[in-house]
């Protein structure tokens, strides 16, 4: 296994050729993928719905057995860092963490709507306008430029649906225009209607492909700090804090200092 090199700091930069684990709480499905050089990834999905804190481990322990591999053989762990579930992100960075902390790991934090896009790009001309489901009626949006190197064309946002329906018929202004992401499926006639000659992407494209989240790991910046969630809005919890404190006999000021104290301590 090459040694991860070391940034002139000490701080830790790519992993080298070592085998790299990345994992993946976003997508519509759990995802364990192990990529080795000169040999074939091993990929693991499984259906998420709530069930990530108990699949992840065992999926895991499956690709790390398959490879013949310990933890500790790891050049480093990758992990996407949103938008998207607020439990799966937390699920997701909480294991690679630990992996960091038991087996002296590295870890990177990838951006899931430029992964989406980048796998998008190998077949689109033009812009690229990444969208996912957020829930609350509103949808995670970033365009970006597909001729030649991926450019963003904006950061990414949260976005109420008429917001993203307007976005796309911006991305539209400069040439062909194609539409990747559960939000893009989920919203197909609305998305057809504003921007009528746009090309939706099918479910088949609603998760990123191995190739493109491993080649994201490779060029990477890894290090031992925790990596920081991608959060666009707030969680449904923080959202909702009003009602669900009355439900418990709180006051909205008590809720609210809880809510504080709990952040504070993350």
């Amino acid at each position: 296994m090459d040694p991860v090199k070391e940034t002139a700091a000490g701080g830790v930069a790519t992993p080298g050729h070592g085998p790299l684990l990345v994992l993946d709480g976003v997508s519509p499905e759990l995802t364990v993928l192990l990529g080795r050089s000169g040999q074939a990834p091993i990929l693991r999905r499984a259906p998420a719905s709530g069930r990530a804190a108990e699949l992840l481990a065992p999926m895991i322990d499956e690709a790390l057995d398959e490879a013949g591999l310990r933890p500790a053989q790891l050049a480093g762990v990758a992990c996407v860092r949103g938008p998207g579930s607020f439990t799966g992100i937390r699920v997701v960075l909480a294991t690679a963490l630990g992996l960091s902390l038991g087996a002296g790991l590295p870890m990177a934090g990838l951006d899931y709507l430029p992964l989406l896009a980048a796998s998008a790009a190998r077949a689109a001309t033009g812009a690229v306008l990444a969208v996912t489901h957020a829930r609350a009626g509103q949808v995670y949006v970033q365009a970006f430029l597909a001729d030649g190197d991926l450019a963003p064309m904006g950061r990414p946002e949260a976005l109420f649906l008429d917001a993203a329906l307007a976005r796309a018929a911006d991305g539209a202004a400069v040439g062909p225009l194609w539409l990747v992401g559960d939000g893009a499926v989920r919203h197909r006639e609305a998305f057809s209607r504003a921007v009528p000659l746009a090309t939706v992407l099918g479910p088949e494209a609603c998760a990123p492909d191995p190739d493109t989240l491993l080649a994201a790991a490779r060029t990477a910046a890894y290090g031992f700090a925790p990596v920081e969630p991608l959060y666009l809005r707030p969680s449904d919890a923080e959202e909702n804090l009003a009602t669900l404190a009355a439900g418990r006999g709180l006051s909205p000021e008590t809720a609210d200092a809880l809510l504080a104290r709990a952040i504070a301590r993350e």
